[in-house]
């Protein structure tokens, strides 16, 4: 009998250990998709005020960016694929971002990282709009984005918009 309240005992004790520490990779994986989140939010920001640098400045060196046309290998590239694609605000409407799925994502050996949270791949709905161009349609379509964290940092290491 003593034996089992000991090993009930030490269920228990790690048992609770256990639940003390998701809270923490929760909160963890909640804190790397709200830094992802205000990314977006500060891209938005950027193409709306017609900042193709400060929008495609977020895209890592290697980027893979594939869209309809194909694909595109490298933050400059991407940026002269924006600008051929928009060469003017008035080309470029008013951009809106809704994030509608997101997973983050830990690499083998998180546990030595803080947090452990070194990727997030995003589902986000994009809608161009052109107010100011009534005769011109509203875009809009899906784009997958995975950002991987470089210290304090995020980049977008792949994005796939259509």
């Amino acid at each position: 009998m003593r034996r089992f309240l000991f090993l009930a005992l030490g269920l228990a004790l790690c048992a609770g250990s256990a639940l003390r520490a998701a809270p923490l990779a929760a909160n963890c994986a909640q804190e790397a998709v709200q830094a992802v989140k205000a990314i977006l939010a500060t891209q938005s920001a950027a193409w709306n005020r017609g900042d193709l640098e400060a929008f495609t400045a977020v895209y890592a060196e290697d980027a893979s960016f594939l869209g309809t046309t194909g694909l595109t290998h490298g933050r400059q590239q991407v940026l002269d694929r924006y600008r051929r694609r928009y060469p003017d605000k008035k080309a470029m409407g008013t951009l809106s971002l809704d994030v509608v799925e997101t997973r983050p994502v830990a690499a083998e050996g998180a546990g030595e990282k803080p947090c452990g949270v070194n990727g997030v791949s995003l589902v986000a709905r994009w809608k161009l709009a052109y107010p100011d161009q009534p005769d011109k349609k509203t875009a809009e379509g899906l784009t997958l984005l995975v950002l991987q964290r470089h210290g304090d940092h995020w980049e977008i290491v792949q994005d796939a918009s259509m």
